[in-house]
């Protein structure tokens, strides 16, 4: 994979507007915003079939895998926050990954937990490691009954999806009548990252395509039809805020050719180190509980939305 694989995104994935201004200017794949509703988008991506041959064979390591154990506990914290589960409902997760947050949902809720993961490595830990049900496919190939769940999840997810309106439309399509869809994602318009700028280290123009802040995504899900916003809150993660304090202090601005180079990001994606693990996963889940909330500035949101019925 190079940069010739990637190829002109055209209009905006949410109106259709074809004018677009610079964001950033990362090599190879800039981020440009739409000069119609404002939404923010890679301007390249993968095909649809290199991008489900990258993720079905190409993701996942030990980094990875830790930094999924350190996120589940911090969702499965919140999500009493934003809605309730109740012992013997049914729940999907679209991307469910090495299936830990399955696992505890089960184990805390009682839930009946259905994951779908097109990382093929990532689902055979699930199941055998884990005993966590995690089918390795895209959801339109799992094979699941539409209209068969209460809740239907995608963490960090949509940020990866070329069309985010047509990816809420399948996932809406699998929620029970009542039941709730919860979509979590960054948020790209938040204080922290417009403070950090390049050096935000969610900007990965490669694979997290789709940029999101609070009005872009309610304008999403919105589109799709069919959906009742409820509920959304955000925070921000302990990390975001102890770089850009650091960034402060030493005066530093870091260039967006500094901050991503393709071929570095292509090597080195799935290995390297996930620092400071022990004191994340006895911090974060804390530290999320303790600082979410209804204002929508933080760097990570999370919007529930309930299907009439």
């Amino acid at each position: 994979m190079g940069a010739s694989t990637f190829i002109d995104r055209g209009a905006c994935p949410l109106c259709g507007e074809a004018r677009r201004l610079p964001h950033i200017a990362f090599p190879d794949i800039p981020v440009v915003r739409c000069a119609g509703c404002g939404f923010l988008h890679s301007a390249c991506v993968l095909g649809e079939e290199a991008l489900a041959a990258y993720y079905a064979e190409g993701f996942g390591g030990l980094r990875h895998q830790l930094g999924q154990s350190v996120n589940a506990t911090i969702n499965a914290a919140v999500l009493p926050r934003l809605l309730a589960l109740s012992p013997g409902e049914r729940v999907l997760d679209v991307g469910a990954g090495y299936g830990y947050l399955l696992d505890r949902l089960q184990q805390r809720h009682g839930v009946i937990g259905v994951g779908v993961e097109p990382s093929h490595q990532e689902a055979a830990f699930a199941r055998n490691a884990l005993g966590v049900q995690v089918i390795a496919a895209m959801l339109a190939d799992a094979g699941l009954d539409k209209a068969g769940f209460d809740l239907v999840a995608s963490f960090e997810v949509i940020e990866h999806v070329a069309r985010p309106v047509d990816f809420i439309r399948e996932l809406a399509a699998y929620v029970k009548p009542g039941g709730r869809l919860l979509v979590m994602t960054d948020n790209f318009e938040s204080g922290v990252v417009r403070s950090l700028g390049a050096a935000f280290p969610k900007w990965i123009p490669h694979t997290h395509i789709s940029h999101f802040g609070p009005e872009t995504l309610a304008r999403a899900l919105r589109a799709a039809g069919g959906l009742e916003i409820e509920t959304s809150m955000s925070y921000t993660p302990w990390e975001f805020l102890a770089r850009d304090g650091l960034r402060r202090l030493r005066d530093q601005t870091v260039t967006p050719e500094q901050a991503f180079d393709l071929k570095r990001a292509l090597a080195s994606e799935m290995g390297g180190r996930y620092r400071l693990y022990g004191l994340r996963k006895l911090l974060n889940a804390a530290w999320a509980s303790a600082t979410i909330g209804p204002a929508m500035d933080g760097a990570v949101m999370y919007f529930v939305c309930r299907k009439p019925g």
